[in-house]
């Protein structure tokens, strides 16, 4: 029976000691203040570092990956998880995403379409859409969206509107015998393409039928080409 009291002389020590550090330790640890654990992603990493310094905490970066959906220098991951409570003094690692960047977007207002799809280029931004609107400025960029100045992620895109030639509408009136001369006129200061055809049927002559493509009290543009059917002898 000697060697079992030799071993709980051995054991009974390290048995206190053990229980001794357990006590210390948890009265330590319930001694520290706890704080919640501020939500880091998607912000910028010196505004991270910001808020984790007024919770009482330091913040390490683990490593950089590249992201195409979140902007450079914004953080993507962190650990320990967001709003939970945790020891004041304890370290935030957070994962940043090194790309792509945000890139300034140039103002093109003014610019020649082919110039302005050439700075973007240089940009690594593209053109998303082109709207053309009748203009003055034939050719060239008068509006854009984003506008110049602001930011978006590099390889993003932008909407250009750009001026085409402007084309004037028409009313067709009704016409008649009595007012055709001066209509032909009206539409020769016009540029208004038309084509005259004549025709008859052998019916007894004193009558003019006009009839015309496009129908009267219609709005049309010039590139519609406007075609009047005269019968001096009746209808066509």
């Amino acid at each position: 029976m000697k060697w079992l009291k030799n071993l709980l002389y051995f054991f009974v020590p390290i048995s206190a000691f053990i229980l001794s550090m357990y006590f210390t330790i948890d009265i330590v640890l319930k001694g520290q203040e706890t704080t919640v654990c501020p939500d880091v992603r998607g912000k910028k990493v010196e505004v991270a570092k910001e808020m984790a310094r007024n919770k009482g905490l330091s913040l390490i970066i683990l490593r950089y990956e590249r992201r195409n959906d979140v902007p450079y220098n914004h953080i993507t991951v962190q650990k320990p998880d967001a709003n939970i409570a945790i020891r004041k003094g304890r370290i935030l690692y957070v994962i940043v995403s090194e790309g792509p960047q945000l890139v300034e977007v140039p103002a093109l207002t003014g610019q020649p379409l082919e110039k302005a799809a050439e700075i973007l280029g240089e940009k690594l931004i593209t053109i998303r859409k082109t709207i053309y609107i009748p203009h003055e400025k034939t050719g060239r960029v008068v509006a854009q969206v984003p506008r110049g100045g602001s930011t978006i992620l590099e390889q993003g895109g932008v909407t250009l509107v750009v001026g085409s030639e402007q084309r004037p509408f028409y009313m067709l009136p009704v016409i008649t015998d009595a007012n055709i001369d001066a209509l032909l006129d009206e539409m020769e200061m016009k540029r208004i393409r038309y084509t005259i055809q004549y025709g008859s049927n052998g019916h007894a002559p004193g009558r003019t039928d006009i009839k015309t493509s496009i129908p009267p009290k219609t709005i049309f543009n010039n590139d519609n080409e406007l075609i009047i059917k005269i019968n001096t002898g009746g209808q066509i």
